[in-house]
């Protein structure tokens, strides 16, 4: 249950962060919360802006033995944060106003606001209940939206705007709320009704380059790519509407990128995409946001490393030098630089099939070659094969040590499979929700989204390359063999 609460807090917290410059100084905010329900809970709100790639700034606090915490920080935005108290026993997205002092008190699981802000922050949660209602019919018909007809589609699409209607007119007919305040809620209230087709359509493209390859049949000049999709500019300026905006175009992305592949098309990725965008004149006022939506879309991607990311905003600076989008782009490359060659190890620990824990520094003065993988994974035991061959081809030197990390779930089908199967020589090592946190998972420190991914480190402990060669590559030249004369 508090797994699902959290999904949605998520979600609401999604839809609904936004901001805009109201004062050149940053002036202190103070939230007051008191709950007898949750003492001793952490609390805590997070702010996000920009891209989804761009930092969260995070503000805690804990509840005392009275039920009370504060929460003071400073600011110039107008904000939308998550406040979630404990592991989102509470949770609700706030209005903040530079200078603000919001009281917020919790009984019976539910809010009332005093202080600063209290009508609209009261709206607020109600339009945050009134979201997850509606994302709970988007989840029930999500499958069946993908297989209807377009005029069934459209009864599905029509549904959801009768989400709220009731509060939406309490929000239009309550005298108490200044025109001013009444369009902030009224455009808070409007971002899921907006963003819901939008990803309705995206799992409808997943779904057709999954079963036919493309989700779109394009033509040579690549100006029909974009047909169907459009931008509203009014909401622009929400970061919720441009993540949904991101989440629209990875399939459109992915299905202009295979047809390059499929054409032999020489231009490079960046440079292709680009072209598509720019033949789409409706697109105009927003080409710097599509690409840099491309450059995080590419940071998703196996592919993706220090040097390509470089070269991808390098390429970014030239064609938009004064985008507003710079900044978070070179942000979300920081991850990637501490993965580059040469960089510090991340260390992690997993356990053996006896439990028993251990790490990857255990093994440094060692080349170390990690194998990320997983017994549900196809390719990864395809290259298991090529794995025991350059076992035996390196067995003459003991200091190459061959690490084989797991990443099932499922901790006994992993040692089931080892059990069936010939040993690999080499260490092995499962990590899972079961032993580590999400944060500390290899998956998470090496920005792994696919295995099997191979990563080398040196004998000292740094990084040679953290997205290295298969097995099946090493076994056809020297280059492992390079490196164990150094």
């Amino acid at each position: 249950m508090k797994l699902f609460i959290s999904i949605l807090s998520s979600i609401i917290f999604i839809f609904f962060i936004s901001s805009c410059v109201l004062f050149s100084k940053d002036i202190k905010t103070q939230i007051n919360i008191s709950s007898r329900e949750y003492p001793g809970a952490e609390v805590s709100l997070t702010i996000t802006r920009g891209l989804p790639s761009s930092p969260k700034e995070i503000h805690k606090s804990q509840l005392d033995s009275l039920g009370r915490a504060r929460i003071e920080f400073s600011h110039k935005d107008t904000l939308n944060a998550l406040l979630i108290v404990g592991e989102s026993e509470f949770s609700t997205t706030l209005y903040i106003e530079p200078g603000s002092d919001i009281n917020l008190t919790i009984e019976n699981g539910l809010p009332t606001f005093k202080g600063d802000l209290k009508i609209i922050n009261s709206y607020y949660y109600k339009i945050g209940l009134n979201a997850r209602e509606g994302q709970e019919y988007v989840n029930a018909n999500c499958a069946r939206y993908i297989s209807a007809s377009s005029l069934k589609q459209q009864v599905y699409l029509d549904s959801l705007a009768t989400f709220g209607t009731e509060l939406k007119k309490q929000i239009e007919k309550d005298n108490s709320i200044s025109n001013h305040y009444r369009q902030v809620l009224i455009d808070y209230f409007s971002i899921f009704g907006i963003t819901q087709p939008m990803y309705f359509d995206m799992r409808v493209d997943n779904n057709d380059l999954i079963t036919k390859g493309r989700s779109a049949i394009l033509d040579s000049t690549l100006s029909n790519a974009f047909e169907g999709f459009s931008l509203q500019h009014k909401y622009i300026k929400f970061p919720t509407y441009r993540w949904y905006v991101n989440i629209r175009l990875q399939p459109i992305f992915n299905n202009i990128l295979n047809y390059r592949y499929e054409n032999g098309v020489k231009k490079g990725k960046y440079e292709y995409i680009k072209e598509a965008i720019e033949k789409d004149t409706k697109l105009n006022d927003y080409r710097d946001l599509l690409m840099a939506i491309f450059i995080f879309h590419t940071s998703s991607s196996s592919e993706m490393d220090y040097n390509l990311g470089s070269k991808l905003i390098n390429s970014f600076k030239m064609d938009y030098p004064q985008s507003k989008y710079l900044t978070e782009l070179e942000y979300m490359l920081t991850d990637f630089y501490q993965l580059k060659g040469g960089m510090p190890m991340k260390d992690i620990e997993m356990h053996d099939v006896n439990g028993k824990a251990f790490s990857v520094s255990s093994l440094k003065g060692n080349l170390i070659y990690i194998d990320v993988w997983a017994t549900w994974c196809g390719p990864c035991i395809d290259e298991l094969e090529y794995s025991k061959k350059l076992a035996k081809k390196y067995s003459n030197h003991p200091e190459l040590k061959l690490l084989y990390v797991s990443i099932d779930e499922d901790t006994e089908r992993w040692k089931e499979y080892l059990r069936k199967n010939l040993q690999f020589e080499g260490l092995h090592g499962i990590q899972n929700s079961e032993f580590v946190e999400d944060s500390s998972m290899i998956t998470s420190l090496y920005k792994i989204y696919g295995i099997p991914r191979y990563i080398l480190i040196d004998k000292d402990g740094k990084i040679i390359n953290a997205n290295a060669k298969r097995p099946s590559e090493l076994l056809t030249d020297s280059y492992l063999d390079s490196l164990l004369v150094l």
